[in-house]
């Protein structure tokens, strides 16, 4: 009797010992200072981040305040204490926005809303791959779920490319969407007054400017986990500027600046309303030219008002242009303040608020600012005027990808060999 009972609790004893862990384990990034930056390791959970594609190196995880995942880096987050359920990341930021859970590619079984991701699934280790940006989380909360479930197949959902720029009066290439899952794919765009996607995948875009996310997803199965994917579609068209010898109230102007055998234009000081001010940085094209063409998403243009004593300069975000005395870089403001603007035989303009001109490239800096004096190496703007005549926004032609998948009448993937009715692009057919 002994001898039975001891047996019993050391097979006991074995079944408590062989079982993992089950429950939720914390990463939180104020924990983790100094030392390496790429591995992170607490209670079984590992992090470990790989640099990929980045041209920075691999991201760090030790810098005390968050886990940074710099794009194009591969995290993964693998157990040594059962497989992993479901990963949750705390960001810095919302969505897509830089920095936030909408960063990652898009993978099985993961979502993100606001500044929260999720994935959830069963696997002892999960790669994530910061796609768009950089990603930020202050903490990761990682379920081990102790036992390891049944595998299922990915589904499998892409679209063969993630992200598609179109310029009106092109032709429109539509990408083409693949899957490994028997499940009904359901396809949505965001904004179909940009672009719409049918029952299979197609992608068109309307001709008309602006964004739009398509997203494929479809459930979970007896053999396939659930799956997300998205395909996010730009279109533009080319806003022509052309050189100009003279101001005109109303109209919208790039200031650019031409040094060194290149031509810069100035981009829009990003508004914070606790420091409303800030040099214009510059975009780049190589050679002198009188004429630029910038995608229509680019808003980098500032319109100049008929103001008293000369012309207000307004930026895109809406905000007027003005100096301090005091400071090299720009104010922001909601109220007009005029500038002087005197047009010089080279081309170039002397633009003037409260004693002080713009100008470009003080020493070795790339920026626009405005001094009182003539800085070194720096050069007066000249202004490019946008051409409404010249934009370029011709009739799209929308070419529909032939890819000829089958799909039965359920939606579902088949193979040549199905007998019975058959989707192919759009159109039924009786497979015999």
């Amino acid at each position: 009797m002994i001898k039975t009972l001891r047996y019993t609790f050391m097979a006991m004893l074995m079944l408590v010992c062989s079982t993992a862990f089950a429950g939720d384990i914390t990463l939180n990034a104020t924990d983790f200072a100094g030392g390496e930056t790429a591995t992170v390791t607490q209670d079984g959970i590992t992090l470990t981040i790989d640099k990929g594609t980045s041209t920075s190196g691999a991201g760090n995880l030790y810098n005390g305040q968050q886990f940074r995942i710099y794009k194009g880096n591969i995290l993964t987050v693998s157990s040594t204490v059962g497989n992993i359920t479901k990963i949750v990341f705390t960001c810095t930021a919302n969505n897509e926005v830089k920095w936030g859970p909408g960063c990652f590619a898009a993978q099985d079984g993961y979502s993100y809303e606001g500044k929260t991701g999720t994935w959830v699934g069963n696997a002892a280790e999960v790669k994530f791959t910061a796609e768009s940006n950089q990603v930020r989380a202050t903490t990761i909360v990682v379920t081990v779920g102790g036992e390891v479930g049944p595998t299922k197949k990915s589904a499998g959902l892409k679209f063969s490319e993630s992200t598609v720029d179109y310029e009106l009066g092109t032709t429109f290439t539509a990408p083409t969407f693949t899957k490994a899952t028997t499940a009904a794919v359901k396809f949505v765009s965001d904004n179909e007054e940009v672009a719409t996607v049918n029952a299979e995948g197609v992608i068109a875009a309307t001709g008309k400017e602006g964004k739009a996310i398509i997203t494929a997803s479809a459930e979970e199965n007896a053999d396939f986990n659930a799956g997300k994917t998205t395909c996010t579609v730009y279109v533009y068209r080319m806003n022509v500027y052309k050189k100009a010898t003279a101001v005109e109230a109303g109209k919208q102007y790039l200031i650019v600046a031409q040094r060194d055998n290149k031509t810069y234009y100035a981009a829009p000081v990003k508004y914070n309303a606790e420091k409303p001010y800030g040099y214009l940085n510059s975009f780049k094209v190589d050679g002198i030219v009188d004429e630029l063409k910038i995608k229509s998403s680019y808003k980098n243009a500032f319109t100049f008002e008929a103001a008293e004593g000369g012309c207000a300069i307004k930026d895109a975000n809406g905000y007027y242009l003005y100096m301090d005395g005091k400071h090299a870089s720009f104010q922001l403001g909601n109220e007009a303040k005029a500038w002087t603007v005197e047009p010089a035989e080279n081309g170039t303009f002397t633009i003037t608020n409260n004693g002080q001109f713009i100008q470009y490239g003080n020493g070795t800096f790339t920026t626009f600012g405005a001094w009182t004096e003539a800085q070194d190496k720096a050069v007066k703007p000249m202004l490019f005027v946008f051409d409404e005549a010249a934009g370029i926004n011709g009739v799209q032609t929308t070419v529909k990808q032939q890819s000829n998948v089958r799909y039965n009448i359920a939606g579902q993937r088949v193979g040549a060999d199905y007998k019975g009715i058959v989707i192919v692009n759009g159109k039924k057919y009786l497979q015999k």
